[in-house]
């Protein structure tokens, strides 16, 4: 009886800790959409969530002709991750593509939201077809070659975040907008984190993954990176991307 009730008055104090302090944080560097984001609130199964006034932003910004170039170029590049992801998924069932798939599709949404915002029209999205032929290039050798074996498929992914990451910097540095600033840093977080896994699952299956776009000890210090976790104690769900 005496147990029972000291674990009624410590349910009761955690109860009232909830309320007063809300739900689990998430002490993380969030995905599309987020900026970094200490002590974000998010219940457990939520850490996805975007921080507030990034991703869902509506405030005009403006762009110089080369960074909205390249902001209609990365929203293709998103694209065909997701697609290529997708693909993979379906043919190798492997989990990492499950996972970053949707977070490419993500990241897709909030640059969107970024082009909007600069008065940009983005094309009509056609599975499998993009308006930039360097992206379509990509997509089509990419595909065929990820499509021959499961080690080809996750040798592409790393590959696409080396690249991803790459042209991410090349967008920043086509603009001093603070608010694609704080996206592009958002994404590249996110993409390295998306490098680290696929360079860990080839390495789980005995393959060395070789930096392509990279340097070696750049991509040797983000595969070695801790996946981040959110929620309390840090037994919580993997953050999303």
């Amino acid at each position: 009886m005496k147990k029972l009730t000291v674990f009624i008055l410590f349910l009761a104090g955690a109860v009232s800790a909830l309320a007063a302090n809300g739900p689990a944080n998430c002490n993380i560097v969030a995905g599309p959409g987020k900026r970094m984001c200490p002590n974000q609130p998010c219940a457990a199964g939520q850490c996805n969530q975007a921080c507030p006034g990034l991703g869902a932003a509506t405030t005009p910004i403006e762009l110089g002709d080369e960074a909205r170039k390249a902001l209609l170029f990365q929203i293709d590049e998103e694209r065909m991750a997701g697609e290529l992801y997708a693909a993979f998924g379906a043919k190798w069932d492997l989990r990492p593509f499950r996972h970053v798939q949707r977070a490419e599709t993500r990241h897709e949404t909030v640059l969107k939201n970024l082009a909007n915002r600069a008065g940009l029209v983005v094309p009509e999205a056609v599975a499998g077809t993009f308006a930039s032929g360097e992206v379509q290039k990509r997509y089509d050798s990419l595909l065929n070659l990820g499509l021959e074996s499961a080690d080809s498929a996750l040798r592409v992914g790393a590959f696409v975040e080396e690249q991803d990451i790459a042209d991410l910097r090349t967008l920043a540095a086509t603009t001093d907008s603070v608010d694609l600033q704080q996206v592009v840093k958002s994404l590249e977080n996110a993409s390295s984190r998306h490098l680290s896994a696929f360079v860990r699952s080839l390495a789980a299956r005995g393959v060395t993954y070789e930096a392509q776009v990279l340097g070696a000890d750049e991509l040797a210090r983000l595969a070695q990176a801790a996946p981040r976790r959110c929620g309390m104690g840090g037994r919580g769900y993997r953050c999303g991307n």
